[in-house]
């Protein structure tokens, strides 16, 4: 009997090991696959441009490794010393938005201010809770989990996790896998405020060179500004964003920086053009994608300014494309270009108003012009 009993501890203590080291295992898994989440993320974060979605990914991934039901990245405006939100994940994010943070208010004010780590799993018990927010995105707090974005000594923003899941607060280790991440993305933030100051230190001198152009002739002054705004607008109505409205803005900015090859003469003629001063200025697409095409990532925006002169029909200019084989961003412009056209006088021809040239726009969509941007613009402009 008492050889069986022993039998059965040893069998029992077997399961309960067998048990624990299933359970340990377990455990194993789930945290590799946390650390290979995170280095996955931590890779896409360092690689992308695309920062606003990989952004919004990471963080994604993030409330799901530490089972939160909202997350937010403040950024630090330098200049007038506040929090914005570059990322913001949750119900009602709509309303704040726009809401800015000064440093050292609030929980990541304070996370700011201080360079620290703050988990707060009781926002009500916290002297740096800002009631606010909740107040005017009807979303409820309960915990908050803040951690700094620094490179060296520099602080640029913070990451938060808000409201645990399981109800039972954020821990530890929630604590070490955000902190895990807030290096990458901290490097991504930055990245993506160097790019942006050099995108726009490029469109800033793009623009001044296509006015520096546009001064050559006397009689299309603000034309580029118009035929930028006009583009943009149809750009939008059509559904791009991000790249794709980037790229246009570009395309249009530059879209005649050709006629820095055609003679003064020709540019600044006070009367008609004869055919052959015609086609010497119907050179300037070309001329101008001859300029652009040897800079790094410019093709579609060399093609745009290459066949902003094509017709819908096929019988425009340098190459006759037809229909969708002209480039979107070429389409949008030759609407643009055309209605600023007929509405700016010229010595030897007086310019149409508002209404005449829309009119004129109409009876050419299908002929001249793609008809989703003819229609667009026409829409936008009509009301």
């Amino acid at each position: 009997m008492p050889k069986f009993d022993n039998l059965k501890m040893k069998e029992d203590n077997l399961n309960m090991r067998k048990d624990r080291i299933d359970e340990i295992i377990q455990k194993i898994k789930k945290e590799n696959k946390t650390l290979r989440t995170l280095l996955k993320v931590s890779q896409s974060l360092s690689t992308s441009l695309e920062i606003e979605e990989v952004l919004y990914k990471a963080m994604e991934h993030v409330e799901r490794i530490c089972k939160a039901e909202a997350s937010s990245i403040w950024e630090i405006d330098q200049e007038k010393k506040e929090l914005f939100f570059r990322i913001i994940r949750g119900e009602n994010v709509g309303k704040i938005r726009q809401m800015r943070l000064k440093i050292g208010d609030g929980i990541a004010g304070y996370v700011a201010k201080s360079k620290k780590p703050l988990m707060v799993n009781d926002v009500r018990k916290s002297p740096y809770w800002e009631e606010a927010f909740d107040v005017e995105s009807s979303f409820q707090s309960r915990s908050i989990l803040a951690v700094p974005l620094i490179i060296g000594r520099k602080i640029l923003g913070v990451v938060e996790l808000l409201n645990k899941k399981d109800g039972k607060g954020f821990t530890q280790r929630d604590k070490e896998s955000l902190l895990a991440l807030s290096g990458p993305i901290a490097i991504a933030l930055d990245n993506a405020r160097l790019y942006e100051e050099r995108k726009e230190l490029f469109i800033q001198t793009s623009f001044a060179l296509a006015i520096a152009i546009e001064k050559r002739d006397p009689y299309t002054g603000g034309h580029t500004k118009r035929v930028l705004d006009y583009s943009l607008q149809i750009g939008k109505f059509l559904g791009l964003r991000g790249k794709e409205l980037e790229g246009l803005k570009i395309s249009a900015i530059l879209h005649d920086i050709g006629k820095i090859g055609i003679p003064d003469s020709i540019l600044a003629k006070p009367t008609a053009l004869t055919e052959r001063e015609f086609k010497k200025i119907q050179e300037h697409p070309v001329i101008g994608a001859e300029i652009l095409k040897g800079i790094n990532g410019m093709d579609r925006i060399v093609k745009a300014i290459k066949h902003h002169h094509e017709r819908w029909d096929g019988k425009g200019y340098p190459e006759n494309l037809k229909g969708e084989e002209i480039p979107l961003w070429a389409r949008i412009i030759a609407v643009a270009d055309t209605f600023d056209a007929l509405t700016t006088s010229r010595p030897y021809r007086n310019r149409i108003n508002e209404r005449e040239a829309l009119e004129e726009i109409e009876r050419n969509i299908e002929k001249q012009f793609c008809p989703d941007c003819g229609k667009a613009f026409l829409k936008i402009m009509r009301g």
